[in-house]
Formats: structure tokens, C-alpha cells, sequence
């Protein structure tokens, strides 16, 4: 555990000044993942989602807000004021396609139109405005809350399906570094084996027991794994510059490659497998579901307007500044404002073509969420397939390793009797060489193999 907490302060310090001085620490696979979930800008986007959401929740709950107004109306003409209106107003919208309104109003004139005068005090006035028929069931305050905290669900959804893409990314990444650096270690020993061969050679023409030519072979069998193992070390050098992309410091900084010195985990990664294995969980396939209820709410939106308009306004009037003075049993029949309204299209073409588009919307959607789920079957499915295949092949080829491997050593063993050459043993052993990356590479597609099931079924999050 210590030793984890060293690291991971050393990857994300500033200036990186301790692996600048060549300590050579190692990158496990757990480390390097929670770097990525920290700090990696794909992964601080997904996190954006999450307040984005939120943001999307307050703009439909605002539509809910209390609403102040006030109207003033004055007309004054050659001295004499003809009329002077002032109406301060407040709504309050509730959930049920209801909406409370209260207001006070005054009148002040010589030229004021019968239906507008007013007490002295004043009038106030409390009522409830209501849709009875489109309107009633959803409108499209109402869409927009419920939209919202769909979107809220989805956008969680959406962070796990981001953040699994980009473990899958950096998983292969750092598994093909781990691989490189594998097949390295294979040439570094290769090349010792024939540093070492050449001086026994070299010693034995010199006492007269082999012929100087030997010496020429040995030095071109040199001269074949230093290439080799420079190949490697670019392929790795290669790996770690694609590994470093991936690894981020705080305040959105990249890692300087240049001042890592740090090495992969030699062990096999741990990739935790799911227990109950199931398609539906991937976060790629469950982003339909939210899509579909967000469209389902948009439909019985688009169907509320195929219903009549019809808003009935009912209030009380009193007079002066408080609506609730004065109040008895038949205050009500005396002292009442009651308003109708109704409209009704007669094809209601545009609604017809709304719901129509609506339908053909969540259709669309369902047919894509099929294909999704049909390709997400098959590519689990080959997934398994390899699995299988992989393993096989990794019995046979670990065999195969030990049979070259006998093979060099008997090579060897009849080139100290006279009975081989050089060449001969050159060809064992780079046909052991050949083999020993084989395995490497097999090993590899099987984490890998692992690492894809884990992305099919959503978990790399976990």
C-alpha cells in the first residue's frame, strides 16, 4: 500500500523530479486506472454531464417560478386625466396544469368606461386558472420536469458509458506497453546469450580448438539480436509515449514522457469478471431505454394536443388590498369573476402530424436499440469463442516453448562435442525466440480478450 501511495505521488507531481533521477518504479494496471478516472479530460467531461443535468433540472423547475407583473395605463389630455390603471399581478404555477393568480387593482379618472370603474379602496381578486382539456393530463411545463429527470438518470448512464470507452482505450494501451516491455526482457536475454557465446568462441579459437570463422558467426549472430532488441525498445519506446497519453496531472496537465522512468507490473492484471454475465447492463444498450421514455413523454405531449382547448378562470373579488375580507357563506354568489375559454380545430392537422412524427420517432429508436442489442450479442458471443480458442492455444504454445527450449540445450550441448555449429544453434534458438513471443502475444489477447468482455458488459467502470 505504500508502496502505491509513492507512486502515484510521483506520477502526479509537478515537475516529476524523482523519476527524472532514474529511479525506475512500477505502473501497476489498478494505479494507472484510477490516474485516468482522476484526472484524465475524457473523464472530467463525464463528470460535466452529471452538472449538466442538474442545470437541465432547474431550467424545467424554473418554469414553475412565481411570476411578478404589474400594468400601468395612463392618458392625460389638455389638463383633465381621462383615465389612470395600475394592476400589480402575481402567478404561481402548480403541478396539475393549475395556476394560481392573485392581483389589485385600481381606476382613477373623469372618462373611465362603466365595466372598468372601480371601488375607491381598490379591487383585489384571487382565483385559479385550470385546463380542462388539453392541458390537463400533461402540458408542457410539466414535459419539461419530467424530461429532466430522465435526463438526469441518462446522463449518470452516459458518465459510466464515457469512462468504459475510455478504460477499454487505455486498457489495451497499457497491455500492448506490458507486452513490448515483455518481448524487450526476451531480446535483452537473447543478446546476453550470445555476448557470452562469442567469448567462449573467441577463447577457443585462440587455444586452437575451432576455426576463426566461428568467430565471424558469433559476431553476426550479435549484430542480429542488437537489431532485434533495438526494434523492441522502439516498439516499447513507442507503447509508453501511447501509454502517456492517457495519463493526465491535476489542473488538466499532461505527464512529460520524457521524465517517466517506470516500468509495467509483470504479473497478469487482475480484470475482475462478471458473475452474471448480461448484455443488458451495458451503459451504450441502456442509453436507448432513456431515449425511448423521453420520447414516450414527448408523444403524450404531442397527443394532449389533439384534445380541446378549454380553460376555466375562477376567483373571488373584494375590496381593497385583502382578497379574504369580509368573507362569509354567500360572499361567493355576490362577489365572483368567472372566465371560459374554448377552441377547437376542426382537423387538427398540425396535432395529427406532430404525434405522427412523435411515433415514428420512438419506432426509429426501437429499431436502432434492436440493432444495438443484436450486435452486442454477437460481438459477446465471438468474444467467447476466442476465449476458448485463446486458451487452447496457450496449452500448445507453452509446450511448444519448453520442446525449443530442450531443443537449444541439446543444440548447445552437441556444439561443446564437436557435433554442431553455430548456426545450427542460432536456428533453435530463434525459432525459441519465436515462440516465447508467441506465448507473450497469446497471453496478451487473452487479458485482452478479458478486458473486451468487460467493455461488452459495462463493468470496466467498476
Amino acid at each position: 500500500m505504500r508502496k502505491s501511495i509513492i507512486l502515484i505521488l510521483l506520477l502526479l507531481t509537478s515537475f516529476l523530479t524523482v523519476c527524472a533521477q532514474q529511479n525506475t518504479d512500477t505502473l501497476t494496471w489498478n494505479q494507472f486506472k484510477e490516474i485516468i478516472k482522476k484526472y484524465h479530460p475524457v473523464a472530467m467531461q463525464a463528470n460535466l454531464v452529471e452538472s449538466l443535468a442538474k442545470a437541465r433540472m432547474k431550467q424545467a423547475w424554473g418554469n414553475f417560478d412565481p411570476k411578478l407583473s404589474a400594468n400601468f395605463e395612463q392618458k392625460v389630455y389638455d389638463g383633465t386625466e381621462y383615465y389612470q390603471f395600475l394592476t400589480p399581478e402575481i402567478k404561481l404555477p402548480l403541478w396539475y396544469g393549475l395556476e394560481l393568480k392573485g392581483n389589485y387593482s385600481e381606476a382613477e379618472g373623469v372618462y373611465i368606461n362603466p365595466e372598468s370603474r372601480l371601488p375607491a379602496e381598490g379591487l383585489s381578486f384571487i382565483g385559479l386558472n385550470m385546463s380542462l382539456g388539453k392541458g390537463l393530463l400533461i402540458d408542457k411545463r410539466r414535459a419539461a420536469v419530467k424530461q429532466a429527470n430522465i435526463f438526469k438518470e441518462a446522463s449518470a448512464n452516459q458518465q459510466l458509458l464515457i469512462i468504459n470507452d475510455l478504460i477499454l482505450d487505455a486498457g489495451e494501451a497499457y497491455l500492448y506497453w506490458q507486452n513490448s516491455y515483455q518481448i524487450t526482457l526476451i531480446y535483452e536475454q537473447a543478446l546476453k546469450l550470445t555476448e557470452v557465446r562469442y567469448e567462449a568462441v573467441k577463447n577457443s579459437v585462440i587455444g586452437g580448438d575451432r576455426p576463426a570463422i566461428d568467430t565471424v558467426e558469433a559476431v553476426t549472430q550479435i549484430q542480429q539480436r542488437q537489431i532485434q532488441l533495438q526494434q523492441a525498445q522502439l516498439n516499447l519506446k513507442s507503447a509508453l509515449y501511447d501509454l502517456g497519453s492517457f495519463m493526465w496531472l491535476p489542473q488538466n496537465q499532461p505527464v512529460d514522457i520524457e521524465k517517466l522512468n517506470i516500468l509495467p507490473q509483470k504479473q497478469e492484471i487482475e480484470i475482475p469478471q462478471t458473475l452474471n454475465p448480461a448484455i443488458t447492463n451495458n451503459p451504450k444498450l441502456l442509453s436507448y431505454g432513456f431515449k425511448l421514455r423521453d420520447l414516450e413523454v414527448e408523444k403524450r405531449l404531442k397527443a394532449e394536443s389533439l384534445r380541446p382547448t378549454l380553460d376555466l378562470q375562477v376567483g373571488l373579488l373584494n375590496t381593497g388590498q385583502s382578497a379574504f375580507r369580509n368573507i362569509n357563506r354567500n360572499y361567493w354568489e355576490n362577489n365572483n369573476k368567472i372566465g371560459l375559454q374554448f377552441s377547437f380545430p376542426l382537423t387538427f392537422t398540425t396535432a395529427r402530424g406532430d404525434l405522427a412524427e412523435a411515433k415514428l420517432k420512438i419506432k426509429d429508436t426501437e429499431y436502432e436499440q434492436s440493432l444495438v442489442r443484436n450486435n452486442l450479442e454477437v460481438k459477446f458471443n465471438q468474444n467467447r469463442a476466442e476465449a476458448t480458442t485463446l486458451k487452447a492455444q496457450l496449452v500448445i504454445i507453452k509446450q511448444s516453448v519448453e520442446a525449443n527450449k530442450k531443443l537449444v540445450e541439446g543444440e548447445e550441448m552437441r556444439f561443446k562435442f564437436g557435433d554442431s555449429s553455430l548456426f545450427l544453434i542460432n536456428a533453435r534458438e530463434s525459432k525459441l525466440i519465436e515462440t516465447q513471443e508467441k506465448l507473450i502475444e497469446t497471453e496478451n489477447k487473452i487479458r485482452k480478450n478479458k478486458l473486451k468482455a468487460e467493455w461488452i458488459l459495462g463493468a470496466l467502470t467498476n
